[in-house]
């Protein structure tokens, strides 16, 4: 595994698909697993645990925690699960990578200079193998773009979350209507000038900041939502998160 210890530790829950009350392996083991020195796999827990996703039980050992689940509205709070809910079958690809103006709106809630380039992600969703939604993806500084990588996939809050404060954290969008440019018709596969609905999302860190704002064109026959959602440490680790039909009612 590469990347610092914190994403270490995540990635191997994330590949062991460990649930929220499963212990870890013993120290000694995890760190042989994870090629780390017992400090530095002692720092990443130590940092996971602040951050809400672990919990330490003395004399026992260490476990996913097990966090409130409030306002959820799907188990990832992403377009994966909305797709799969609707009863298609969800595919995504990575379109392009690239250094980009970030919209004036993004760039201010990221503290960036006029002009000042930022990293953006382009993801395509897929219904039953037809485009439905085309993300930007715009990063904050402190999101390295390698976060983003086979082991999260099209997880975006699970590529964040070793560098959010996920104890706390919320998601907030904005929907409204516009017609499809040139640019984003022919990746949609629908004809220009037709109707989308246009979204803008932010990932609010439990510290405040703002790790994460995304842009968002979706095919409205597929999805028509409007929200503003709590997100628990859970939500964070990936095929780990729960389904509403597994939260307490």
């Amino acid at each position: 595994m590469s990347g610092s210890a914190t994403e270490r530790v995540m990635q191997y829950i994330r590949q062991q698909k460990l649930v929220a009350g499963d212990r870890l392996p013993a120290e000694v083991d995890i760190s042989r697993i994870l090629g780390l020195s017992r400090n530095s796999l002692r720092e990443a827990y130590a940092d996971l645990m602040a951050k809400g996703l672990l919990k330490n039980k003395h004399g026992v050992g260490t476990f996913i925690a097990n966090p409130p689940i409030l306002n959820a509205l799907t188990g990832s709070a992403g377009f994966w699960n909305l797709i799969e809910k609707a009863g298609m079958k969800a595919s995504f690809r990575e379109v392009l990578r690239d250094q980009v103006i970030a919209p004036k709106e993004i760039a201010v809630i990221f503290g960036l200079a006029a002009e000042k380039p930022t990293q953006r992600l382009r993801w395509l969703f897929l219904a039953n193998d037809q485009p439905c939604i085309l993300v930007d993806h715009y990063l904050a500084r402190s999101i390295p773009p390698s976060a983003f990588n086979q082991t999260t996939e099209h997880d975006a809050l699970a590529a964040i979350a070793p560098f959010t404060v996920v104890d706390g954290a919320s998601l907030s969008t904005r929907t409204s209507a516009i017609n499809a440019t040139d640019e984003i018709a022919e990746l949609l596969q629908v004809n220009e000038g037709d109707a989308l609905l246009w979204s803008t999302a932010l990932v609010h860190s439990g510290d405040g900041s703002v790790p994460l704002a995304s842009r968002s064109w979706m095919v409205p026959h597929l999805l028509n939502s409007h929200q503003v959602m709590a997100l628990s440490p859970v939500h964070f680790q990936g095929n780990a998160a729960p389904s509403p039909e597994d939260e307490p009612k």
